[in-house]
């Protein structure tokens, strides 16, 4: 069995289960609902025909049936001001007011009596949005193909939206039609020209990806595999709920991600795969804060190499790193909760070798079958000072046993 697929796969399915705009914040959410509400409860022949559609939406993006009840008492009391809260959020970017009107048409599609009100609602709020008729009818070519299941016209009616100048979300198309795949390839990815940049479709890029100053990149739900290096030199990158993974055997050893002139670089979510062939993060500067995620799989170097003035994991898990885990610098302060470390091995310190002369807070991590060839199975520091605190950690497995901790300064079970 692939653990990581089988993850990969999990993953994919509880993603499809949940709306796309679930992490807006809740008063964000009830203004949406209220938006749909006005066709589905805002006529009785739609009050029959879309309750049951209606409530499955309020229950993906998380609002509650009680909830969803008011919305009647907003349309008939207070519809000019809620409407406007509507539309100003909607405004603020194309990607929710195009999830909005996927919404509608959805909607529509279970309608036959109170069809043409559906219709004018969908046409005023068009206008109210500003979203052309080549917008519209796109999503209504695409959604009418999920019941055809003919991929090559999907992707076809994709490429002219896009070729018009157009842009769509990854995570909307499969929210239209969850059956629907795209792949996309570079042979090198630059991304110098400012602005934002979305990967969010699985994506190869054969050599290096770069991210130069101004330019915001955000990888979210996805696969993203790439034969060189991500290289940040003062961009912004997100990365979230994906799966990253080098590949290409004939690769240097260089870092799969490295990092300069960065403010903060947030790791959420996400599984980074090294296949054996590198190892995964230098960072000169700046913070970096990861929860909940993977890396997995190191060869070469410690997996993280963090220079950084602030480091913050939670809940994150280093599997199999060759060349240790975490290493150090000397002005980072360090916090470490709920994290793992499995299989991890280096001459000082397997799992995390220490050279902060600053705050380093580690809480109830897990150290597995971690080993250091001299001292540290699991923690080496290279300078014992007030400020270094391990409590409530667990050792099981480690070699040397009698010398889990090097040089702590507090140390508690």
């Amino acid at each position: 069995m692939d653990i990581l697929e089988t993850l990969q796969q999990k993953r994919e399915v509880n993603r499809m289960q949940r709306h796309p705009l679930s992490s807006l914040s809740l008063h964000e959410r009830y203004l949406y609902c209220f938006g749909l509400a006005v066709m589905a409860k805002g006529n009785m022949k739609t009050i029959r025909e879309l309750s049951a559609p209606f409530e499955k939406v309020c229950n993906t993006i998380g609002i509650s049936r009680e909830s969803s009840e008011e919305m009647i008492v907003d349309i008939n009391n207070h519809f000019e001001q809620s409407l406007d809260c509507l539309v100003q959020m909607l405004s603020i970017e194309r990607r929710l007011s195009n999830c909005f009107l996927i919404d509608l048409l959805k909607l529509k599609e279970y309608s036959d009596w109170g069809k043409w009100y559906c219709e004018e609602v969908i046409q005023q709020f068009c206008y109210i949005l500003k979203l052309g008729e080549e917008t519209r009818h796109f999503m209504e070519r695409f959604l009418q193909e999920r019941s055809n299941g003919d991929s090559d016209v999907a992707h076809k009616l994709v490429e002219r939206y896009e070729k018009n100048g157009n842009s769509v979300d990854y995570e909307l198309l499969r929210y239209m039609n969850e059956e629907y795949r795209e792949q996309r390839h570079y042979s090198k990815l630059i991304l110098d020209q400012g602005g934002c940049v979305r990967i969010e479709s699985p994506t190869q890029v054969d050599s290096d990806i770069l991210v130069t100053k101004g330019t915001k990149l955000y990888i979210s739900n996805t696969t993203l595999s790439v034969g060189g290096s991500i290289r940040i030199d003062g961009g912004r990158v997100e990365i979230c709920n994906s799966l990253l993974e080098a590949v290409g055997e004939s690769r240097q050893k260089q870092y799969f991600l490295t990092a300069q002139e960065q403010h903060t670089l947030y790791i959420e979510d996400t599984t980074v795969d090294a296949h054996g062939l590198c190892p995964i993060l230098q960072q000169m500067d700046g913070s970096l804060q990861m929860k909940n995620s993977l890396l997995c799989n190191v060869r070469g170097d410690y997996a993280v190499h963090f220079l950084g003035n602030k480091l913050n994991l939670e809940e994150v898990t280093l599997k199999d790193c060759s060349g240790g885990g975490i290493k150090i610098g000397e002005d980072t302060d360090v916090e470490l909760l709920h994290c793992q470390f499995e299989n991890c091995r280096a001459e000082h310190g397997g799992a995390i070798h220490c050279s902060s002369r600053e705050g380093v807070h580690i809480r109830e991590c897990e150290f597995h079958s971690c080993r250091a060839k001299y001292l540290g199975a699991a923690l080496y520091f290279r300078y014992k000072r007030y400020g270094q605190q391990v409590l409530g950690c667990r050792f099981l497995g480690c070699l040397p046993e009698q010398g889990e901790v090097f040089n702590a300064y507090e140390l508690k079970e």
